[in-house]
């Protein structure tokens, strides 16, 4: 297995050694600190990425400017990948990760959610007096000591789904005026810091089970157990200058949602990925460019791909089928895209790899795959 970059590397995050503004095309990574056939996720930020394996270590490159790699230094860039010290983490296996813009946090497989980088808005769910930035993880213990079952970060905030479908957003993230009326929608504290909680009027009837965050607005996944126990409506939260906040009942199960930074995709379960919102940049994929679409619209894909994961960076997407190849669009300024060139893509676009694509992720501008390799 081998491991390849691409995009922007202005703060080293592509982990090749060096810093650049961009890499047009995937390039082998040769120094990390983890085994790439035991890697389980890739999550990327403004100019940071976290790695995490099947051991539940945290590797981490890139940008540190406030603390966001977690390994308790001042020093502003590492351009190759660091583990994590695992007692940071009391030594207990970690079970997820997530990057926002300047951000980072995870959950451990006891259910202890512990955040770490930039606290300039309370996004940590901290008082900012006391923590402008933190350069280690830090446990956060959720009100009325709720379970954390998913994490996300948007440009100044984080959104914490629990076990129990409550959603706990930190920082600053303006909801709206008018939510959905099935939604309760309260203000809280913890730790000094401001908290909106988010839950469902009937939750025996509502359950929230999915969050994704863009830069400044969420995504929740909702099943209506009157209709059984699939996921097939989104409610959208916050900005809505580019339609992106518009929420939307599908007809089909939805297996994954995913949010660029004023954007947003759906996977659904009859192999079809459907996208709103900003696409000025063809952060679409539907084949055009154009200032925004409020209404679902369909990726321009060919029938024969089946999907396995879909991933969002700022304003570039990346697909992964299920049998290894990548498809990216979008946003290109930095080689994003990896097809060796720097113009916007409309339509996903197939890169060339060296062998199948087993692991993929994306950061702001760039991205990473992991590749079984044929041998020589």
């Amino acid at each position: 297995m081998s491991v390849y970059a691409w995009g922007a590397n202005s703060h080293g995050q592509l982990s090749l050694g060096f810093e650049s503004e961009l890499c047009m095309s995937p390039e082998i990574v040769r120094e990390y600190s983890f085994n790439p056939a035991s890697v389980r996720r890739i999550r990327g930020g403004g100019g940071h990425v976290l790695v995490l394996d099947a051991n539940g270590r945290v590797h981490a490159c890139g940008w540190n400017g406030r603390g966001q790699l977690g390994l308790d230094s001042t020093e502003e860039c590492f351009n190759t990948f660091q583990t994590i010290p695992g007692e940071y983490f009391g030594d207990v296996p970690v079970e997820s990760i997530a990057c926002g813009w300047d951000i980072s946090g995870c959950i451990t497989v006891t259910k202890k959610l512990y955040v770490w980088g930039s606290n300039s808005f309370q996004q940590l769910g901290l008082c900012q007096r006391e923590f402008n930035a933190v350069r280690r993880p830090l446990p956060v213990i959720l009100p009325r000591n709720d379970k954390p079952a998913r994490i996300s970060f948007g440009l100044r905030h984080c959104a914490i789904l629990t076990e129990d479908h409550k959603v706990y957003v930190f920082g600053r993230l303006r909801i709206g005026d008018e939510p959905p009326s099935d939604l309760c929608i309260t203000s809280t504290t913890l730790n000094c810091a401001p908290v909106i909680k988010i839950q469902t009027n009937e939750p025996t009837e509502i359950h929230i089970t999915g969050v994704a965050s863009g830069q400044n607005h969420i995504l929740l996944k909702v099943v209506d157990l009157q209709y059984g126990t699939s996921a097939k409506r989104v409610i959208a939260l916050g900005d809505n200058k580019f339609g992106q906040a518009n929420s939307f009942q599908f007809e089909e199960e939805i297996k994954q949602i995913t949010t660029g930074w004023t954007h947003n995709s759906v996977m659904l379960k009859d192999n079809r990925v459907l996208s709103w919102g900003r696409n000025c940049y063809g952060q679409l994929g539907i084949g055009s460019v154009t200032k925004n679409q409020p209404m679902p619209q369909e990726l321009d894909l060919p029938s024969n791909i089946m999907l396995s994961s879909l991933h969002m960076g700022s304003e570039h997407g990346l697909l992964r089928s299920t049998d290894g190849e990548v498809y990216t669009w979008g946003w290109n300024e930095h080689g994003n895209c990896g097809n060796d060139a720097t113009d916007n893509l409309c339509s996903p676009t197939r890169i060339q790899l060296p062998g199948p694509c087993k692991i993929a992720g994306t950061g702001a501008g760039f991205c990473y795959a992991i590749c079984e390799v044929p041998s020589s």
